[in-house]
């Protein structure tokens, strides 16, 4: 993972990098589309020996111009920043999406930030790429603007599968739909779940298997079942796992929870933030006659789990 240059705020860059090279955007998800986007900032700004800047807001836009209709996030926000450095990125630019914020004109936008900021070479976004004020700013803008101010601007066409585009949108609606195979295919890689390690109700040393309870930082969940996952934390190592996404029925009536059996694992993991990468899922949840027949069933579950697990050996490395 690169050591890229935080920096939040507007205010927060004093000096403009060397030869900047950025792209912008959510980046919500950071699927292939995202992924070709930030390889071709970085390319660009390697045979430029030059800086590349990814800019990226929180929260996400829409949250603040039109709230009622504001899709759920895929990741955190330090989810996004973690994979925007695992792909090379110098400088990750976090701009706080505020109303004020909200009413720059596209060519505002380019000439304060881009420009009077970054001193920007070149930028790249996607050829659909809409900014500014109401999403007034388009390519044309952008090009217009830019190329009057001594920047470059390199659109990239589309990413599709299917047929279709790569879409944040279109990976929320599989994910919810549980088709994982089919979102992963969109990511290139296994779709995952954040969220933090929080105090449980104890109900996995009952039935004598220790659970993590996880309360969600993304918003985004599959249906509810059984699901044999990889969970990350900090440290860099990578657990294999077994997931119960629901409402324990077997213990009566309750709110929706996510429990992760964690294989292996002996230390404590309360307080932690975690990411869990959905591989499988092996089954429904169900109501049990008793918590023996649960014990059986959790087993079996295990079991099953560890196949999946045998086909993604490269998950569980350790990452240093």
């Amino acid at each position: 993972m690169s050591r890229a240059r935080i920096l939040h705020g507007v205010a927060a860059v004093r000096r403009p990098p060397t030869r900047a090279v950025v792209t912008v955007g959510v980046f919500d998800g950071m699927h292939l589309a995202h992924q070709r986007l930030i390889r071709a900032t970085v390319r660009l700004a390697h045979r430029l020996k030059g800086t590349s800047v990814a800019i990226t807001f929180d929260p996400d836009p829409q949250r603040v111009v039109d709230p009622t209709h504001a899709q759920p996030a895929l990741m955190p926000l330090d989810a996004r920043v973690a994979h925007l450095r695992s792909l090379g990125v110098a400088w990750v630019w976090i701009i706080p999406f505020t109303n004020p914020f909200s009413r720059l004109t596209a060519e505002q936008f380019i000439r304060r930030l881009l420009v009077g900021r970054l001193r920007a070479c070149a930028v790249i976004v996607g050829e659909t790429f809409a900014f500014g004020r109401n999403r007034q700013g388009d390519m044309a803008i952008l090009q217009d603007v830019g190329h009057s101010c001594g920047m470059r601007v390199l659109p990239l066409r589309e990413v599709r599968r299917g047929g279709v585009p790569v879409s944040s949108s279109r990976i929320r609606h599989l994910l919810a739909q549980g088709a994982l195979a089919q979102a992963r295919r969109l990511l290139g890689r296994p779709p995952a779940l954040y969220g933090v390690v929080v105090r449980g109700a104890g109900r996995g040393r009952r039935v004598g298997f220790r659970t993590a309870n996880v309360r969600f930082t993304s918003q985004v969940v599959p249906p509810q079942g059984v699901y044999a996952v990889a969970v990350h934390r900090h440290a860099g190592r990578v657990w294999p796992g077994v997931m119960n996404l629901g409402v324990r029925p077997t213990f009566g009536p309750g709110p929706m929870v996510c429990e992760v059996h964690v294989l292996g694992f002996s230390g404590t993991l309360m307080g932690q933030p975690l990411s869990i990468c959905l591989l499988s899922r092996l089954r429904s949840e169900r109501c049990f006659a008793s918590l023996e027949a649960l014990r059986r069933q959790v087993r079996r579950d295990i079991a099953r789990a560890r196949v999946v697990f045998a086909r993604h050996p490269h998950l569980f490395r350790v990452h240093r």
